[in-house]
């Protein structure tokens, strides 16, 4: 019984992720963007993560740089990309080791979030295709832990609709760090 739901629980979110991308990519998303201020969003994120890494020993850490100008996005869409890139991390990350959640404004005015992990990390030879549908590193393992596949190519599709880039960096057995941008809003024209 238990396995006929967790089976039905993975077949729900693979449902739920491919509807996604597939209003991703047909350009059917409503994206609600307005000005966000990025430190909110990120200390609910950590909030979020919080349980799950005590649990595992965790180090969580967050670091924001101080006047980080706000962001124009999409709240909630926000909010999945780093669900989905934090709860990678705490997948992949072994019990006693560290995870950071940082933010810092870049020289062209974007904002840049990264996620960086203490854990298993990624062999180089499947760098290239990590952010592709369905691909995974180690099948086995990542069925087991509840992944679709699909987890960072939607985060990729989301970053870039808002008009920022993703990428990611990882030694294996050393850990991985998923940078994204994201605009800062337009300074706001005061009228004479």
């Amino acid at each position: 019984m238990r396995v006929t739901r967790q089976e039905a629980e993975r077949m729900t979110r693979l449902i739920h992720d491919l509807l996604q991308l597939s209003r991703l990519d047909a350009e059917k998303v409503r994206f609600r963007k307005a000005p966000l201020p990025l430190e909110s969003v990120l200390v609910d994120a950590a909030d979020r993560f919080a349980f799950q890494c005590r649990q595992k020993e965790i180090d969580f850490q967050l670091s924001l740089e101080e006047d980080l100008p706000r962001v124009y996005a999409d709240r909630d869409q926000i909010d999945q990309v780093l669900d989905n890139l934090l709860s990678n991390a705490v997948k992949y990350t072994p019990e006693g080791k560290k995870i950071s959640l940082t933010a810092r404004k870049c020289s062209d005015g974007y904002v840049e979030v990264a996620v960086a992990d203490r854990g298993i990390g990624i062999p180089k030879k499947d760098l290239e295709r990590i952010f592709e549908r369905f691909y995974r590193v180690d099948k086995a393992r990542s069925r087991s832990l509840g992944g679709t596949g699909l987890g960072l190519s939607i985060a990729r599709e989301i970053v870039r609709a808002h008009g920022g880039s993703i990428q990611l960096e990882s030694n294996y057995g050393k850990g991985t760090t998923v940078r994204f941008t994201l605009p800062p809003c337009e300074p706001e024209v005061t009228q004479l």
